[in-house]
């Protein structure tokens, strides 16, 4: 499972919805509710990407499990603008999309190839 990607998302539908967008990139997909569940499932399997919406995670927690599993992270939000956008990079994440723009949100996932020995931002 080195490519397992985790979904932690608010809407359920919304979860749902990207998994059948985003398999052509991974058949490993998982969906989580919570930070700890996002944790606890990390802890069991080597996560290689999350897909974080930011109604469920503050820029802060980016960065830590950025430092603390090695992950890389694709943000989300439902309306993001460039002030998340610009927050999301800074805080080391790949990019901040649309939740429902799953070709954005595959470009992303497929740089991971590139980005894994980008270092995770100092953001405090």
């Amino acid at each position: 499972m080195r490519n397992a990607i985790v979904i932690l998302q608010n809407d359920l539908g919304r979860a749902e919805n990207l998994v059948a967008k985003i398999r052509s990139v991974s058949e490993a997909v998982f969906i989580v509710q919570s930070l700890l569940e996002l944790q606890t499932l990390a802890s069991q399997f080597p996560i290689q990407v999350g897909i974080l919406d930011l109604g469920s995670v503050t820029f802060h927690e980016i960065v830590c499990l950025r430092r603390q599993l090695g992950m890389e992270i694709v943000c989300t939000h439902h309306t993001p603008d460039d002030v998340m956008w610009t927050e999301a990079l800074d805080a080391g994440a790949l990019d901040c999309c649309f939740d429902d723009d799953g070709p954005a949100i595959c470009r992303a996932i497929r740089q991971t190839s590139t980005a894994c020995a980008r270092p995770a931002s100092l953001f405090s």
